[in-house]
This record gives structure tokens, C-alpha cells and sequence, in this order.
């Protein structure tokens, strides 16, 4: 596992140079503590070609994560009426924080099952040992126009669901058509069909790298930090951030990543920066910290690439990066 400068590969990218980052913890403005990374230039990607021979034969096959199901129930977002004409991607945090309320709310006349699935809590109040249902904004990324736009949303479900449950499910999702965000307008949700033909960012093959995988993947909304780095020194804080997100891929049933590379930055063109998005809340009220980062794996992955505190309420959602 490593961070910092490697062999930087030719990708869709604002800058591939590869130069050192500083990393910096301090305290903002509300007092919430924080860390980040400062750097002269956009995140450098690391090429997986270069980083470590491979072995003659060894299997190149893609790995399908294990705890989310590579399946999703996708919807488009339309403005209603007289809405703004569109919402950007940091205002996907908020639109499935909405989405979760309406959703517990219809889920109150379905089975314990179900709402156990939605909440992610037993009947009792305790959180779920296992995986539940993840929120995910879907944003138009990678190019120069309308990038950062947030164009629909998807639900995943995790690997080995209850036939039943899953059905019960998926017709409560279609029963949420609108949501009301106060000065963000009010918003349709149209579910998309399995199959049909839909603009590249709507396309769920496209976020999970279906059937083939990928090697190189790159958050699209921040990933949440679920315990805070305690080392010191910069090299030290940075090598604990590295160590924190090889597990978080580990917690989400993805093989651990060859390489880390954490930035303020996301490497996907038109991706707002991480300090630009809402930050998570803790029950307590205090903000948990969250970082953009790049993960390269041995052998392609396919996704979801899910990972962080926040994975199941729309951040760290990543994306494969376009290679070239």
C-alpha cells in the first residue's frame, strides 16, 4: 500500500505532475476539527502497470466487491413546475438526505425487514451489524459543460437479500415521484428501465466498470473519514490516512488497493472540491472530516465502490477513471 508521488498515468485529469503534497490538520471556523491535504496541483495518478511486476499467469479476471450487489435501482432527477433548472452535485448530499426521510416515512406500513433495510437500524434502535441500503447521487462528471450536475440517483442494495424483502423494497422506492427541497426547488424522480438506452452518467454499468472492471477508480463525493488520524507529522498523518482507507475498502468487501492517494481533489474533471460539500453530521452534532481519493487495485474491480462513514448516504461513491 502507498501514497504519494508514483508513476503517473496518462488519465482524464486536470494535471498528472507529480508533485509532493502537504498535509495539515487545523481547526475551522465552527471549531470542528478537520485534516486535508494542501497541494500545489491536482491529485498525480498512479499507473498499476509500473508499481509492482506481475507474476506469469496470474489471474487478471475483475473481482465483484462483496458487500454491495452490482445491481441498482436508478432514477433520473426533473425539475417540477417552476424548480431551478438544475441542482450540482454537492446538492446531491442534501437531495438523498431528503430522499432517506421519505423513504423511513413509507417505510413504517412495510415489514421490519424492509424498514431495518432503509434505516439501517434493528427494531430496537441498535445499527445493523451487516450492510444495508446505500443512497447515491449520480453527477455529471469528466467533462467541460454541465459538469458537477447532479442528474439522477441510484439505490443499491447489498449481495444476498431476502428475494422478498428486495421486491417490497423496490416498490417503496417508486413510491417517493417528488421531493420538496425548499430552495432547491421541488424535483421528480423517473425510474429508469434495466436495459434502456440513458445518457453515459445514468448509466449504472458505467459507475461499477460492468462486465470488465477497473483498475482505477476515483471518488465523485468525498469519502468520510470513520475514525480521525492521530499520528503527527505530515509523513506519519498521511501513511494513518492511507491506512484508513485500505480498511474502509476492506469493510466494504473490496480487495485491499495497491495504491492510495488522498487529496482535496477529486482526479474526475468537474468534481467539486471536498471542502465544497456538506460535511457530515454525528449525532452529537459534531462534523466528521472527509477527503477526495484515488484507489488503484491489482486487478479491475467491479463495483460499486463504496467506501467511507458516509457510504450509505451518498458520499464516497467512486467512479473508474477514464484511462488514455
Amino acid at each position: 500500500m502507498m501514497a504519494g508521488p508514483l508513476s503517473p498515468a496518462r488519465v482524464q485529469h486536470r494535471d498528472a505532475r507529480n508533485e509532493p503534497a502537504e498535509v495539515f490538520a487545523g481547526v475551522d471556523a465552527a471549531g470542528a476539527s478537520r485534516t486535508c491535504l494542501e497541494e500545489r496541483t491536482a491529485p498525480a495518478v498512479p499507473a498499476t502497470t509500473d508499481v509492482r511486476p506481475r507474476l506469469a499467469g496470474e489471474e487478471k479476471s475483475p473481482i465483484v466487491g462483496a458487500v454491495f450487489d452490482a445491481e441498482a435501482v436508478v432514477f433520473a432527477l426533473r425539475p417540477a413546475g417552476e424548480s431551478r433548472r438544475s441542482l450540482s452535485l454537492r446538492d446531491g448530499i442534501v437531495f438523498v438526505q431528503r430522499w432517506r426521510e421519505a423513504l423511513l416515512c413509507g417505510a413504517e406500513r412495510e415489514s421490519a425487514q424492509v424498514r431495518s433495510l432503509v434505516s439501517g437500524h434493528t427494531p430496537t434502535g441498535t445499527p445493523l451489524e451487516g450492510p444495508h441500503l446505500a443512497l447515491v447521487p449520480l453527477g455529471a462528471v469528466g467533462g467541460r459543460v454541465h459538469s458537477s450536475r447532479l442528474v439522477g440517483v441510484a439505490a443499491v442494495f447489498p449481495t444476498g437479500m431476502n428475494g422478498e424483502v428486495r421486491r417490497a423494497a423496490r416498490v417503496l422506492l417508486t413510491r417517493v415521484e417528488k421531493l420538496k427541497l425548499g430552495k432547491l426547488g421541488v424535483w421528480n424522480l423517473a425510474p429508469l428501465r434495466a436495459g434502456a438506452k440513458h445518457r453515459a452518467d445514468l448509466q449504472w454499468d458505467v459507475w461499477v466498470a460492468r462486465p470488465r472492471g477497473a483498475t482505477h477508480w476515483a471518488s465523485v463525493t468525498p469519502v468520510v473519514f470513520d475514525r480521525h488520524p492521530k499520528a503527527k507529522g505530515a509523513e506519519r498523518v498521511r501513511e494513518e490516512i492511507v491506512k484508513i482507507f485500505v480498511r474502509a475498502c476492506i469493510a466494504a468487501g473490496l480487495p485491499a488497493p495497491r495504491a492510495v492517494v488522498p487529496s482535496p481533489t477529486s482526479a474526475h474533471l468537474g468534481v467539486p472540491p471536498a471542502h465544497r460539500f456538506p460535511m457530515l453530521k454525528r449525532k452529537d452534532g459534531s462534523a466528521r472530516r472527509h477527503i477526495h481519493v484515488t484507489l488503484v487495485f491489482d486487478q479491475p474491480v467491479v463495483g460499486p465502490v463504496l467506501i467511507g462513514a458516509g457510504r450509505y448516504r451518498g458520499y464516497g461513491i467512486c467512479r473508474p477513471l477514464e484511462l488514455v
